[in-house]
């Protein structure tokens, strides 16, 4: 079993991590924001640690040596579970479908929720780096002039008529 400083390190790292991704889908005014993913982060977070190290510890008590564990169940329920929050986020406008990035990003930040509840801290690092250049890279290839959407090209157009 965890020690209770480990947990508690575990939950607060997952608040951050579910913070910080959040924080950049509130500051692009999309529709879920700190608040989500950080319950996302924090759930996903204490579903693996109940997981991994809770269930595990009460096998003994519970079913003696006939009683067969794996983590892993929860942490396909988990995947699962986001999947239909994810869903809840995606709509479509006309020709357009709105949400896609966000409940991509959901369903990531359980991925990390879990990956802290396992205490695989480095790999968090490295995808909290990822998810910000999967998230930026966009934008930045559209100002190099590398990548173009047809709502972009529209809009520019329009710009270059009422220049004129």
């Amino acid at each position: 079993m965890l020690s209770y400083e480990e947990i508690a390190l575990r939950m607060v790292i997952s608040l951050l991590v579910g913070t910080i991704v959040g924080y950049e889908r509130s500051k692009q005014q999309k529709p879920a924001g700190v608040r989500t993913y950080s319950l996302v982060c924090i759930g996903s977070t204490l579903f693996m640690i109940v997981s991994a190290y809770g269930i595990p510890h009460l096998a003994g008590v519970v079913g003696g040596a006939d009683y067969r564990i794996d983590p892993g169940r929860i942490a396909a329920q988990i995947v699962t579970g986001i999947g239909f929050l994810g869903a809840g986020v995606i709509w479509k406008e006309g020709g357009n479908i709105r949400g896609l990035t966000t409940a991509a990003n959901l369903w990531i930040t359980a991925g990390l929720g879990m990956a802290i509840g396992v205490g695989l801290y480095f790999l968090v690092f490295v995808s909290v780096i990822c998810i910000f250049l999967a998230l930026y890279s966009s934008p930045i290839l559209c100002r190099l002039g590398l990548l173009y959407y047809p709502d972009d090209q529209q809009q520019s157009q329009e710009q270059r008529r009422d220049t004129l």
